[in-house]
């Protein structure tokens, strides 16, 4: 696939996510009034997260867009400040974490689809898209419109305040799963380490509608955000520096 179809094909797939993420769930509502929230995003969720996947292969291969083995299991050094958030979610006195609750295992599955989604997306096609003008620009790039997509809360019954910090907070996790992504050469480890995050954000507030209520706290998601961004930013710069010094 040359750069130009990389890029039509990108802007192509991103505009589906937008218009896929405002009515999916009005359609599955009207299709299926009487489906429960879990359910509904579990319909939505997955039913993209298979749609996106048969895209990537039908338009070149899985393993083109990065859904292969990792080359390396030193990705876990970029992430270990999101693995270190996912460890105090549950250390949260608040927590309503219950792993005997029905609903749990519904919540991970959806946390699933939405890694596999949304890592297929931004550090898969796009990152395919904007490669030729280099790492840093592209994890800039993809982070960058990874943080717009959560500004979508404005045209709901988010707070402001909270979807601007859930913007700050998405473009640093993105900064950091793009250092992920170039260590390990693959998306498996961006969409494992995001799994983990998200199931346990779902889990341990008791579901989706708790996540996004109007307690959220916004330094939690703005100095978490910006450390993000700060980490996934270095780590990109030593990544690059330590193999330019090998190739020398």
């Amino acid at each position: 696939m040359d750069k130009k179809k990389r890029l039509q094909f990108g802007v192509i797939i991103f505009v589906g996510f937008l218009i896929w993420n405002s009515l999916a769930s009005r359609f599955i509502n009207l299709l299926l009034p009487d489906v429960s929230l879990l359910q509904s995003y579990l319909l939505n969720k997955g039913l993209f997260a298979v749609l996106i996947l048969a895209a990537m292969n039908k338009a070149n291969s899985l393993k083109f867009f990065g859904i292969e083995r990792g080359s390396s299991w030193w990705f876990l050094l970029p992430g270990l400040p999101f693995l270190l958030l996912t460890a105090m979610l549950f250390l949260d006195p608040n927590a309503a974490f219950d792993p005997s609750a029905p609903l749990t295992a519904g919540w991970v599955l959806v946390a699933l689809f939405v890694s596999i989604g949304e890592e297929s997306l931004f550090r898969g096609i796009l990152w395919r898209t904007f490669e030729a003008r280099g790492v840093m620009t592209t994890a800039f790039a993809t982070s960058a419109l990874f943080g717009l997509l959560h500004l979508f809360g404005l045209f709901v019954d988010i707070p402001w305040q909270i979807s601007i910090s859930q913007a700050v907070f998405a473009f640093g996790v993105g900064m950091m799963l793009a250092a992920v992504r170039l260590v390990s050469g693959s998306l498996l480890g961006p969409i494992v380490l995001h799994t983990i995050f998200d199931a346990a954000a779902l889990v341990t507030a008791g579901g989706i509608s708790e996540v996004l209520n109007d307690t959220m706290s916004v330094e939690r998601l703005l100095i978490p955000g910006a450390l993000f961004a700060i980490w996934g930013a270095i780590s990109i710069l030593i990544v690059q520096k330590r193999r330019a010094k090998v190739l020398l």
